[in-house]
């Protein structure tokens, strides 16, 4: 017997409600929209990997405006001192550059160095007792610990063998996983030279996907979940693409943690940040981007979608064609003057 899934689309105004939301160009990630696990991994890496290259001293400068609280000062994820001029600081990246395979003498010239997605104002103490550790949660009595972050024994097991790691505090413990998910997607292209700390502890070398050890790829969803996105790491996202034109896209959507690494690995992105989760089998979202819509059914005998316009009338109708799996649509909706918003 067929199944017949009748999609009804009610045109509606919105007024305009005050929240920060993410500057995010019109068609930016349309290439990855339909995508799954290492796929969807590599599609994001072909958006986000040709970006300006800024000069790495020059940061200090790009600061003020990625990493300016709204209070006057710079916003410090490794203490708690607001220094409102550049001296007293450091220049940190959040995955160590011993990480990169950079030949000797060259780590700040290159793009992955330079790279303001993961270069952030420090304390020089924080930054020195950071060192090239992974990320973890410390165990026991910190060797160090300045009341934000700590360094001390870790709670990942072998095959690294000292077991010492960095840990931030909780509030930017989210910020800190987007960001490395970024790099192991922005830098595809370094799978076979991640080195040092890194290949010891959270990453493999050879290969494109996952690039995160499973100790890693636990550690970061739990801190991704745990640790929302905020409107620091919005705000800072839109000034970075400012100033060296590519985006972080977990930051931008943070349910692609989970589809490529997380518990929605094998299905498709539809373009925004719907959970695959449906009591009906099947899921909906609306791509303002490219103003496309898009239905997933799971396993369906055979679907027939019809949208309609608030007047009642339908405006278009189509069979979904039928997958071993999965069958899924992106069409062109309904005209422009129309498209405020929609609602199943």
């Amino acid at each position: 017997m067929n199944s017949f899934l009748k999609i009804k689309i009610l045109v509606i105004w919105l007024f305009c409600v005050s929240i920060i939301t993410a500057q995010i160009p019109a068609g930016y990630y349309n290439a990855a929209v339909g995508k799954a696990d290492a796929e969807l991994k590599t599609a994001l890496y072909n958006i986000i990997k040709n970006h300006d290259m800024l000069e790495y001293y020059s940061s200090s400068t790009s600061f003020r405006k990625t990493d300016w609280h709204p209070e006057g000062y710079f916003w410090d994820m490794y203490s708690n001192y607001k220094r409102i001029g550049w001296s007293g600081m450091n220049r940190e990246h959040n995955m160590p550059k011993s990480w990169f395979g950079i030949e000797s003498g060259m780590e700040n010239s290159a793009s992955i160095s330079t790279d303001l997605h993961n270069l952030y104002p420090s304390d020089p103490e924080a930054n020195t007792k950071k060192s090239n550790y992974p990320l973890g949660v410390v165990v026991g009595t910190p060797s160090y610990s300045n009341g934000v972050v700590k360094v001390g024994k870790g709670s990942y097991p072998d095959p690294y063998e000292t077991n010492i790691v960095f840990e931030p505090a909780n509030q930017y413990k989210g910020d800190f996983a987007r960001d490395y998910m970024y790099m192991v997607t922005c830098y595809e292209d370094y799978a076979n030279i991640w080195q040092s700390k890194g290949t010891e502890s959270m990453l493999f070398r050879g290969g494109t996907y996952p690039v995160f050890r499973p100790y890693a790829v636990n550690l970061l969803l739990e801190w991704s979940r745990n640790d929302p996105v905020s409107e620091k790491e919005i705000v800072r996202n839109d000034a970075v693409y400012l100033l060296q034109g590519n985006r972080n896209p977990f930051i931008d959507y943070p349910i692609l943690a989970e589809l490529i690494w997380g518990k929605f690995k094998g299905d498709l992105w539809v373009g925004d940040n719907t959970t695959p989760e449906s009591e009906d089998g099947f899921y909906l979202s609306y791509n303002d981007n490219d103003k496309k819509l898009f239905v997933k059914v799971n396993k369906p005998e055979s679907a027939t979608y019809y949208i309609y316009s608030i007047n009642g009338v339908v405006v278009q109708t189509d069979k979904i064609i039928i997958a071993t799996e999965a069958s899924s649509l992106a069409r062109n909706y309904i005209p422009k003057e129309k498209q405020h918003c929609h609602q199943v």
